[in-house]
Protein backbone atom coordinates (compact mmCIF):
# COMPACT_ATOMS: atom_id res chain seq x y z
CA UNK A 1 0.00 0.00 0.00
CA UNK A 2 1.38 3.46 -0.83
CA UNK A 3 2.54 5.74 1.96
CA UNK A 4 1.11 9.21 2.36
CA UNK A 5 2.44 12.36 4.01
CA UNK A 6 0.12 15.32 4.23
CA UNK A 7 1.07 18.78 5.50
CA UNK A 8 -1.57 21.30 6.56
CA UNK A 9 -0.39 24.77 7.55
CA UNK A 10 -2.44 26.93 9.93
CA UNK A 11 -1.83 30.66 10.29
CA UNK A 12 -1.90 32.11 13.84
CA UNK A 13 -5.48 33.41 13.41
CA UNK A 14 -6.68 29.91 12.47
CA UNK A 15 -4.85 28.39 15.45
CA UNK A 16 -6.44 30.92 17.81
CA UNK A 17 -9.89 30.26 16.30
CA UNK A 18 -9.37 26.50 16.61
CA UNK A 19 -8.37 26.81 20.27
CA UNK A 20 -11.28 29.11 21.14
CA UNK A 21 -13.82 26.82 19.46
CA UNK A 22 -12.32 23.68 21.01
CA UNK A 23 -12.42 25.20 24.48
CA UNK A 24 -16.08 26.28 23.96
CA UNK A 25 -17.00 22.80 22.70
CA UNK A 26 -15.38 21.12 25.71
CA UNK A 27 -17.03 23.40 28.28
CA UNK A 28 -13.86 25.32 29.18
CA UNK A 29 -14.23 28.54 27.17
CA UNK A 30 -11.57 31.21 27.10
CA UNK A 31 -12.80 34.67 28.09
CA UNK A 32 -14.24 36.79 25.30
CA UNK A 33 -11.76 39.45 24.32
CA UNK A 34 -8.92 40.53 22.12
CA UNK A 35 -6.01 38.23 21.40
CA UNK A 36 -2.92 40.28 22.20
CA UNK A 37 -0.37 37.60 21.35
CA UNK A 38 -0.14 33.97 20.29
CA UNK A 39 3.18 32.19 20.64
CA UNK A 40 3.80 28.63 19.50
CA UNK A 41 6.86 26.84 20.80
CA UNK A 42 8.39 23.40 20.57
CA UNK A 43 7.77 21.62 23.87
CA UNK A 44 9.27 18.18 24.32
CA UNK A 45 8.08 16.06 21.41
CA UNK A 46 5.28 18.45 20.46
CA UNK A 47 4.16 22.05 20.33
CA UNK A 48 2.50 24.27 22.90
CA UNK A 49 0.62 27.51 22.34
CA UNK A 50 0.55 30.48 24.69
CA UNK A 51 -2.33 32.93 24.30
CA UNK A 52 -2.27 36.41 25.82
CA UNK A 53 -5.85 37.69 26.02
CA UNK A 54 -7.37 41.04 27.03
CA UNK A 55 -10.85 40.12 28.35
CA UNK A 56 -13.81 42.25 27.26
CA UNK A 57 -15.18 42.39 30.81
CA UNK A 58 -12.41 44.72 32.01
CA UNK A 59 -10.61 42.08 34.05
CA UNK A 60 -6.81 42.03 33.80
CA UNK A 61 -5.12 40.38 30.79
CA UNK A 62 -4.44 36.68 31.17
CA UNK A 63 -2.11 34.05 29.78
CA UNK A 64 -3.39 30.59 28.78
CA UNK A 65 -1.08 27.72 27.87
CA UNK A 66 -2.39 25.00 25.57
CA UNK A 67 -0.41 21.76 25.48
CA UNK A 68 0.32 19.55 22.49
CA UNK A 69 -2.57 17.10 22.99
CA UNK A 70 -5.19 19.83 23.34
CA UNK A 71 -3.69 21.79 20.44
CA UNK A 72 -3.75 18.69 18.23
CA UNK A 73 -7.38 18.00 19.13
CA UNK A 74 -8.26 21.65 18.42
CA UNK A 75 -6.77 21.70 14.91
CA UNK A 76 -8.28 18.31 14.06
CA UNK A 77 -11.73 19.62 15.07
CA UNK A 78 -11.03 22.77 13.08
CA UNK A 79 -10.31 20.66 10.01
CA UNK A 80 -13.57 18.75 10.44
CA UNK A 81 -15.57 21.96 10.94
CA UNK A 82 -14.05 23.56 7.82
CA UNK A 83 -14.24 20.56 5.49
CA UNK A 84 -10.49 19.92 5.43
CA UNK A 85 -10.12 16.18 4.76
CA UNK A 86 -8.08 14.15 7.25
CA UNK A 87 -7.64 10.38 7.27
CA UNK A 88 -8.95 8.98 10.54
CA UNK A 89 -6.27 6.31 10.73
CA UNK A 90 -3.29 8.55 10.00
CA UNK A 91 -0.65 9.41 12.59
CA UNK A 92 -0.91 13.11 13.39
CA UNK A 93 1.78 15.38 14.77
CA UNK A 94 2.42 19.09 15.12
CA UNK A 95 5.45 21.18 14.30
CA UNK A 96 6.18 24.91 14.34
CA UNK A 97 6.56 26.31 10.83
CA UNK A 98 7.73 29.90 11.11
CA UNK A 99 4.87 31.79 12.75
CA UNK A 100 2.44 29.09 11.65
CA UNK A 101 1.52 25.63 12.87
CA UNK A 102 2.08 22.57 10.71
CA UNK A 103 -0.12 19.48 11.11
CA UNK A 104 1.64 16.45 9.64
CA UNK A 105 -0.47 13.41 8.84
CA UNK A 106 1.27 10.18 7.82
CA UNK A 107 -0.14 6.85 6.70
CA UNK A 108 1.55 3.52 6.02
CA UNK A 109 5.12 4.66 6.68
CA UNK A 110 7.61 1.90 7.32
CA UNK A 111 11.38 1.79 7.52
CA UNK A 112 14.08 4.45 7.49
CA UNK A 113 14.93 7.14 4.99
CA UNK A 114 11.61 8.97 5.09
CA UNK A 115 11.54 12.75 4.79
CA UNK A 116 12.14 14.70 7.99
CA UNK A 117 8.49 15.68 8.30
CA UNK A 118 7.46 12.02 8.31
CA UNK A 119 9.74 11.33 11.26
CA UNK A 120 8.28 14.29 13.14
CA UNK A 121 4.81 12.79 13.14
CA UNK A 122 5.83 9.31 14.27
CA UNK A 123 5.23 8.50 17.90
CA UNK A 124 8.45 8.60 19.91
CA UNK A 125 9.72 5.12 20.85
CA UNK A 126 9.37 4.21 24.51
CA UNK A 127 12.77 3.85 26.17
CA UNK A 128 13.18 0.34 27.51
Amino acid sequence: MPAEIRHIVFCPAEVAAAIRQYRRDTGRPLPAGALRRLDMQIAGSGVRAVLDLMPDDGSPPGIWEIGNAELTDAVIRYCKAHGIPLPAAGTKGLQCFGDSLLLIVTMNLRGAGWPLSAGLSRPAPNPA
